[in-house]
C-alpha cells in the first residue's frame, strides 16, 4: 500500500528507532503527555524500521497522526520557543527539535486529570 504520508513522516519523525525506544524508557517522557501517547512510541519505532511498501492502512493512519501532530507542534515551538512542554511532547511523537529539560514533573494531563 502506498501511503501519501510516508515522505513527511520520515522527515518529521527525525529520531532513529533506537532513539525512540531509548526515549520511551526515559522518566521525562511521562511529562506533558498521556500514557496512550507514550505507548505509541514503540509503534513509531517499528514504523521507522519498516519499508513504506510494507505499510498497512493502520501504519498509514499512525503516520498521518504523527505528521499532523509534529507539524502543528513544531510550528508552535518555533513561534513560542522551545518550552519543556514542546520539547517533551515532540519527542513523544518521535521528533527531536528542542532540548529536553534535565527534569520535570508530570503535568495534570499526563496524570489523567
Amino acid at each position: 500500500m502506498a501511503c501519501p504520508h510516508e515522505k513527511r513522516f520520515r522527515a518529521l519523525v527525525n529520531m532513529t528507532p533506537a532513539q525512540i525506544v531509548r526515549w520511551s524508557k526515559d522518566p521525562r517522557a511521562k511529562c506533558y503527555s498521556k500514557p496512550a501517547t507514550r505507548r505509541r512510541l514503540k509503534r513509531l519505532a517499528e514504523l521507522k524500521r519498516k519499508p513504506g511498501s510494507q505499510w498497512t492502512a493502520k501504519d498509514c493512519a499512525l503516520a498521518a497522526r504523527a505528521v499532523s501532530f509534529n507539524a502543528r507542534m513544531s510550528g508552535g515551538a518555533r513561534r513560542d520557543g522551545c518550552t519543556p512542554g514542546y520539547a517533551i511532547s515532540l519527542r513523544n511523537w518521535g521528533r527531536a527539535q528542542c532540548p529536553v529539560p534535565k527534569s520535570c514533573r508530570p503535568s495534570k494531563v499526563a496524570r489523567g486529570r
